[in-house]
């Protein structure tokens, strides 16, 4: 029998999703599990599939008040997300993806949060869902929390896997940058920051956040997100503000690579060293492109 969907919810949650149905169902898992006193939904975002995870969103409807909501017009993360919220029938959203897998108490503790402030974000797990080899390819960037911006104005930002907003602020905002393949989320968290809008941090609250684990992914997502950085840096940083590092990282940028070559031998060494190439690659790439000298 199906779960039955909430006339008023307090919460929505939007699952974005193109094609993947290889991790969806922990994801799936993971959210029939969560137990909140106040009634939610759950928004699944097919962004033009074609394996089988509508299917299996939708299958999941006995245990899970899930409602179907396709956008199918172009592929795009930040398109997708913005569907969901559009759609979204309560006065809060959070967004997760289908490749993660939210922990125990997320939910509730990302609903509560939003109850008292407008935009919130949770902890990272990363251990998790990766290999150890894998592990060692990345930085620790959300070991403190969340991560900050390294140049003006230094905001602190959220991912879109492990944040919630108001409707309100979230259409005040006009949603997500759909021009962004990728952190758009942290382009929405810079954009709330300048409108006076921070984020409250909710550590009760963790997703298990899962790496690509191709050395041709790896590279491709550092170069994406190195590129879309500089984009973020073009856009933010007013003329002639000091930005920490800019003249220096054609020459230091390539010190981690240098030290990373002797272990590449390893699997934990060549995954490494996608990600820092991948990063200089994105750094130079975005350096021409919006005519800034990228950090």
């Amino acid at each position: 029998m199906p779960a039955e969907l909430p006339d008023a919810p307090a919460l929505t949650v939007v699952l974005p999703c193109r094609n993947g149905a290889a991790t969806l169902p922990r994801q799936l898992d993971a959210l029939a599990r969560q137990e909140w006193a106040r009634p939610w939904e759950l928004v699944f975002v097919d962004n033009g599939s074609t394996d089988s995870s509508a299917e299996l969103a939708m299958g999941s409807a006995d245990r899970l008040p899930v409602r179907l909501v396709e956008a199918t017009e172009r592929a795009g993360g930040a398109y997708a997300a913005n569907a969901g919220a559009r759609a979204a029938r309560a006065p809060a959203v959070c967004f997760c993806d289908a490749d993660d897998e939210v922990g125990e108490r997320w939910l509730p503790a990302l609903g509560d949060a939003l109850a008292v402030h407008e935009f919130v974000a949770c902890g990272h797990d990363v251990e998790a869902l990766n290999e150890p080899w894998l592990r060692e390819s990345r930085e620790p960037a959300f070991a403190g929390g969340l991560p900050r911006l390294p140049f003006p104005p230094f905001a602190v930002h959220a991912t879109s896997s492990a944040m919630g907003v108001s409707r309100r602020l979230f259409d005040e905002l006009g949603g997500f940058d759909e021009t962004m393949d990728v952190l758009y989320d942290t382009d929405f968290s810079v954009r709330a920051h300048l409108a006076g809008h921070e984020i409250h941090f909710v550590p009760e609250a963790v997703v298990r956040y899962r790496y690509r684990d191709t050395v041709g992914g790896t590279f491709a997502q550092a170069r994406a997100y190195a590129r879309q950085m500089a984009l973020l840096q073009r856009r933010y940083v007013p003329a002639g503000e000091h930005v920490p590092g800019r003249r220096t990282w054609p020459l230091e940028g390539w010190k981690p690579v240098a030290r990373a070559l002797p272990r590449a031998g390893t699997q934990a060494g060549r995954a490494r060293l996608a990600w820092l190439l991948g990063w200089q690659a994105g750094r130079y790439a975005g350096s021409l492109r919006y005519r800034v000298l990228a950090v």
